[in-house]
């Protein structure tokens, strides 16, 4: 029986609205609609309600709106361009007449697009016949920098850090090859973000953070290299644990002396659940935490209490609660960041 105090029938108003027509607060994320899918396919999904909020058909749509962003090896653009664009626009600009241009080479991918699009199909149950994995794998190995780090897009003049490192292990991953990157380099880059303090940095020299340190974990897990003491030793993951314990004062802050954030009770959840370790957490703060950034008004998770939900926090804070064993919740295969149920789909139909 689902809790009184969790409103999950105002959050599935919520996320069913929003699949229809998006509130202008999310006009930012046009660029970024596989991730704004990603947060709303995937509440439905933890949630244990996307075949009650989506007819088939709306699956069929939604997955041919995926795959009309996918720029493949014959779009006439080169092949390190390739991947998942975030909005339409950009890939009817490489696919018109002008993709001889030389801007056009701009109108490319993007690793995290292609990570969330790519979980998105598999949360619909797509077999992912029509992805085009040489062309994707391709346009990740041209985002990937001289210090193992990776970029946003091809063209490599975007930022580098530990987020594009973990989308690119996903994406690899998930097409089940990890020929097209160095992972020595990536390993290296890794290795060289973990800081004195326990956590692990956006890359060398940075600050901890919550959401990096699960990025870095979660793509050591995903490359079998979690408990061989080729990147991080054991010493290292009981003091990472420790930094990640001290990260809550009643739900979880991703950075020292900053206040708690509903969607860092995913990120540090995941990653000590990873570590096999979120028993040591106090799942009752946290999830009275969570309750409480609730918008008990339209529905959806908010960061902080008292403030307006988006769809970014109701996700995660929605998984989170899975992470934490809340009752009828699917559970979460926490590196991949997807349910357990679109992980095991994922296992069936992965080529080997």
């Amino acid at each position: 029986m689902v809790a009184e105090d969790f409103l999950v029938k105002k959050h599935l108003r919520l996320i069913s609205r929003c699949l229809g027509v998006l509130p202008s607060a999310y006009v930012g994320f046009y660029n970024s609609r596989p991730t704004l899918l990603f947060f709303l396919l995937s509440s439905l999904d933890v949630l244990d309600r996307l075949d009650t909020a989506l007819t088939e058909e709306s699956k069929q749509d939604i997955i041919k709106f995926l795959y009309d962003l996918q720029i493949e090896s014959n779009s006439g653009l080169p092949l390190d361009v390739s991947g998942f664009c975030g909005s339409l626009c950009h890939i009817e600009n490489s696919k018109s007449e002008q993709s001889t241009d030389p801007d056009s080479y701009y109108d490319c991918a993007h690793i995290a697009q292609t990570y969330t699009a790519l979980c998105c199909l598999l949360v619909l149950g797509d077999d992912l016949k029509q992805v085009d994995s040489r062309a994707i794998l391709s346009g990740v190995s041209r985002c990937q920098k001289d210090d193992g780090s990776f970029c946003a897009f091809g063209f490599q003049n975007s930022e580098n850090d530990m987020r594009f490192v973990y989308c690119a292990v996903a994406i690899c991953f998930i097409l089940n090859d990890y020929s097209f990157i160095n992972t020595e380099k990536l390993k290296h880059f890794i290795r060289n973000s973990i800081n004195y303090d326990g956590g692990i940095g956006q890359g060398p020299m940075y600050e901890s953070h919550g959401g990096s340190t699960y990025c870095a974990i979660a793509s050591l897990y995903m490359l079998g290299n979690l408990w061989d003491n080729s990147v991080i030793t054991k010493k290292q993951i009981e003091r990472l644990k420790n930094w990640a314990l001290l990260k809550q004062d009643e739900g979880f802050h991703g950075r020292t002396n900053k206040p708690d954030d509903s969607c860092y009770a995913f990120w540090i959840g995941a990653t000590l659940s990873m570590l096999n370790s979120q028993y040591l957490v106090d799942e009752t703060k946290v999830r009275s935490f969570l309750i409480r950034t609730q918008d008990e008004l339209i529905g959806g998770f908010s960061k902080y209490e008292d403030s307006t939900s988006d769809a970014l926090h109701t996700y995660f804070s929605i998984a989170a609660l899975s992470i934490f064993e809340e009752p009828l919740l699917n559970p979460i295969f926490p590196p991949l960041n997807i349910s357990r149920r679109a992980y095991e789909h994922l296992m069936r139909i992965r080529p080997r």
